[in-house]
């Protein structure tokens, strides 16, 4: 298996050199000399100067091993200067100790991707070198006391699959400074050694097993861009399940080696995936195929950006709110993870991203401290991160204006994680609740017998904290006929808490824009209206219809709290909303969002009206 010559637009990988200190038996990349003039020095900064001037913000350095290179580092120190913004190395580690994977640290490597395919002294037989196993971890555990991100590159072939599935669970339970951050596999379709390569059903078998034991232990994984499988091999199920194996982006094909077959005319993203390899095709039969039909799994598979670029672009998102003071602020939502363990159809995150970084994340959290922005701990599903504790005591530390976090709570019916959290130091839970019932919730959420444990959850939040606790309300077309009984659960159960009203909201191509699941405000209104009588009626708190998820302001109950309404900036909902002609004689039209451009391509403009200015008959 040989290193792929550039792995997206903005990240070139640049061979090094093609002798290894290992021998794979699936290797096709190893030479036992090197060409002396494609290896000099001036030859590798002009590859890396080329991949620069391209337009390459990533540089991998590959090969064979890179560690072999006694100037490794001045090629690393290179790349920084010549303006790459993050350095990669692809290694065995079998040759790093502490003292070299300081120096890599020190010229400019920032992340490492480790060869390792197992767990055992089993290995030594597939790389062929005797005590290569413990080399590796060896150098692994360097690397990471060197402040390296490590990620896992791990080959799937027949001797190796077996001990693969239990590779994350052994990582996880590792003494490493800091945990692995991502898992990515490559599935070799050449081999000096024919028997070493697997039919696309046994693939997928064993990419099963691996999705879940690597769930289990919080590691993300991954398919290697240029040596996976398509998603077609998977069932239309498992292809929406299995969606962040994938980093898929439109016109981005590029693999001459690969080629299509009929299935993939009818297939929803055969403008991004490039098929099947072609040296697959020469030696074996298809197997069954699944092509992409459903516009979900579609989105779920798609990349707006690069991997890195788009988990960069979505671990922060601002959002406008009103402090204790009454005055405006601004809470920086850091998503901490992207899974979820509920899929409900409105969710706007992108479910299938692997994490950032925890190097990305704590800085991220620093950055609010330091602008002075309330913090508020999200995900996807935040309490499924490890460190959720962890990144909770880093924001109450950093933050002035408090830390609040966005949960399901479906984890926290666990009451040592709630009393943890507590200790942790946040100020606010803002629990997801999306139906008065298990039916109608565990209905929205596509997540059977969760709504129980959030409603044990939320019992332990009001028990065991003195935090503020929100209920989420997200208004849907299936649920919005429980809004009442929602108010009344709230009242009865929790009496302490408030009721918060969201809008479902076709904000990303993640949502789908359909009527059977985003209502119209005229329909949803007469109970929404019920519901904040009953709240008032109740001593319940209503709150969300200045926020960015709520409903237009002219819309809403004439209940309405003026005074907990904010103007909004100009601007700061990059374009997401539209506003009319009516709205500019409206009295809110400087503290309402207006109307999401998505449910105007659904249901029109004709419901907003201005609402008279103060003392206006």
């Amino acid at each position: 298996m040989a290193a792929a010559a550039i792995r997206t637009a903005r990240s070139a990988a640049i061979e090094t050199n093609f002798r290894c200190n290992q021998n794979c038996k699936y290797c096709t990349g190893r030479r036992a000399e090197d060409d002396r003039a494609f290896i000099a020095p001036a030859s590798v900064r002009a590859r890396i100067d080329a991949a620069m001037t391209a337009g390459a913000r990533e540089i991998v350095f590959t090969g064979g091993e890179p560690t072999m290179r006694g100037d490794l580092e001045s090629l690393v120190a290179h790349a920084v200067s010549a303006g790459a913004e993050r350095v990669a190395l692809e290694t065995n580690a079998s040759l790093v100790d502490d003292t070299r994977a300081r120096s890599l640290a020190l010229a400019g490597v920032t992340l490492a991707r480790v060869n390792l395919s197992g767990w055992s002294d089993a290995l030594d037989l597939v790389t062929r070198d005797e005590g290569g196993f413990h080399r590796t971890w060896a150098g692994i555990l360097a690397l990471s006391r060197a402040g390296l991100e490590v990620e896992i590159l791990a080959a799937l072939v027949r001797s190796t699959r077996a001990g693969l599935v239990e590779l994350p669970a052994r990582l996880a339970a590792s003494d490493l400074p800091r945990p692995i951050s991502a898992m990515e596999v490559a599935v070799p379709v050449e081999s000096p050694d024919e028997s070493e390569l697997l039919s696309f059903d046994q693939v997928v078998e064993t990419l099963r097993a691996l999705d879940r034991t690597a769930r289990g232990a919080a590691i993300p994984l991954r398919l290697h861009p240029a040596f996976g499988v398509p998603p077609c091999v998977f069932s239309s199920h498992e292809a929406a399940r299995l969606a962040s194996l994938y980093a898929l982006t439109p016109g981005a094909l590029g693999e001459k080696a690969h080629a299509k077959v009929a299935a993939c005319g009818a297939c929803s993203v055969d403008d991004r995936c490039p098929g099947f390899p072609t040296a697959y095709l020469a030696k074996r039969d298809l197997p069954p195929l699944h092509p992409v039909k459903d516009d979900k799994t579609r989105r779920r598979l798609t990349l707006v950006a690069p991997l890195k670029e788009q988990i960069a672009r979505e671990l922060v998102t601002p959002s406008l709110t009103r402090g204790d003071d009454g005055a405006p602020l601004v809470d920086a939502i850091v998503r901490i993870n992207f899974h979820c363990n509920q899929a409900c159809s409105f969710c706007f995150v992108s479910t299938h991203l692997p994490p950032a970084t925890g190097s990305a994340i704590e800085s991220a959290i620093l950055a609010a401290g330091e602008r002075g922005e309330r913090i508020v701990i999200s995900g996807g599903e935040p309490t499924l991160n490890p460190r959720v504790v962890e990144y909770v005591q880093l924001a109450r530390r950093v933050s002035r204006q408090g830390v609040s976090i966005q949960t399901n709570a479906v984890r926290l019916d666990d009451v040592a994680l709630v009393r943890a959290l507590d200790e942790a130091g946040f100020d606010e839970a803002f629990v997801s609740l999306h139906g008065a019932t298990a039916a109608v919730s565990d209905a929205v959420t596509q997540a059977p017998g969760t709504f129980t444990r959030t409603l044990v959850g939320l019992d332990n939040l009001v028990r065991e904290t003195q935090a503020r606790v929100g209920v989420n309300f997200v208004i849907c077309s299936l649920n919005h006929h429980e809004l009442v009984d929602a108010v009344r659960l709230v009242a009865d159960r929790w009496p302490r808490a408030y009721f918060n009203v969201s809008f479902v909201a076709a904000s990303t191509d993640l949502v789908p824009k359909d009527r059977a699941l985003i209502p119209r405000y005229s329909d949803v209104m007469p109970n929404l209206a019920a519901a904040v009588r009953e709240a008032r009626a109740r001593g319940v708190r209503v709150s969300g219809f200045d926020s960015m998820c709520g409903l237009p302001l002219c819309l809403v109950p004439a209940e309405l709290d003026e005074a907990a309404l904010v103007d909004v900036p100009p601007g700061f909902d990059a374009g997401e909303f539209l506003k009319t002609a009516t709205c500019a004689d409206c009295r809110y039209a400087s503290r309402c969002w207006g109307l999401r451009r998505g449910y105007a391509a659904l249901y029109g403009t004709s419901e907003l009206r201005a609402v008279p200015q103060s003392g206006a008959t």
